[in-house]
């Protein structure tokens, strides 16, 4: 009998933990075989053992933001599964506060573990993805289609992750490897409430230590997001916003952004 063909391969960058670990658990029950990446060794081996029973998971510790760190990943890809099928960019960090205050040491951190993360893990990655014919994913924000108050300098990390995206997928689909962005607003998660409260100061509005800086939009299930993800690598999408019909409301902002700015202030969950 043929042998049957090996699953594909995936990394996923963040992956112990929120929404790199919904897209884990997302990618192995969609028959793929995994790399989860992170930082911390316990909260890694705790979500090799939950996901022990769906598929093969290989976890790495590395520090992502270093060309070792991400050289390190790729090449336990190449070392477990000899292949490489799709790379999932899942770090990165938010922030609160106004552009005012923003200083540029943390402005270089955020880009660090916003940007250079997703560069790195590419450049990393595209000699087998290259073979495979590819597909990248970076996780972006609706953050990164429009600035929002009070996010610090959260939103300029991320329109620099979109155009990272964009300028990689029209360089690369010649090569045949895909880039994509998958832009979601608010992700539920258990410590929603609390995330943000040391970052908020007599500057900025308590709305501000809320969910998306206080919009009025429900949290995403991460497994919805995770959803997303999966269908970006299956069909290949270029770019991904949730909730979708927030497109629409973006496509305005940019065709009228006097209208686009009352839209956003509107969509902000008090006047302060």
């Amino acid at each position: 009998m043929p042998s049957s063909p090996p699953s594909p391969v995936a990394i996923i960058t963040g992956g112990s933990s929120g929404l790199g670990k919904a897209i884990a658990e997302t990618f192995l029950a969609a028959g793929f075989a995994i790399v989860i990446v992170g930082r911390n060794q316990a909260r890694l081996e705790l979500a090799r053992e939950e996901l022990a029973t769906r598929g093969s998971a290989v976890i790495v510790v590395a520090d992502v933001s270093t060309e070792a760190g991400a050289a390190k990943i790729n090449a336990a890809a190449q070392q477990h599964f000899g292949r490489l099928d799709v790379l999932i960019n899942c770090v990165g960090a938010s922030d609160r506060g106004l552009a005012e205050n923003l200083s540029t040491d943390r402005l270089d951190e955020l880009v660090k573990q916003n940007v250079h993360t997703a560069l790195l893990c590419s450049d990393a990655a595209l000699p087998l993805l290259e073979i495979s014919g590819g597909v990248i994913v970076n996780i972006g924000s609706l953050a990164a289609k429009v600035g929002a108050r009070y996010l610090g300098g959260y939103c300029i990390a991320k329109h620099a992750l979109a155009g990272l995206t964009q300028q990689m997928r029209l360089e690369l689909k010649p090569r045949g490897v895909h880039v994509a962005l998958v832009n979601p607003g608010p992700i539920q998660r258990s410590d929603a409430g609390s995330r943000y409260q040391s970052q908020i100061d007599d500057n900025v509005p308590s709305q501000a230590a809320r969910p998306g800086g206080g919009t009025k939009l429900k949290g995403l299930p991460p497994e919805k997001v995770a959803a997303a993800v999966l269908r970006c690598v299956t069909h290949r999408c270029p770019d991904v916003v949730l909730p979708g019909y927030l497109r629409i409301l973006i496509a305005v902002g940019h065709l009228s952004p006097r209208l686009g700015d009352w839209l956003l202030l509107k969509f902000s969950s008090s006047k302060e």
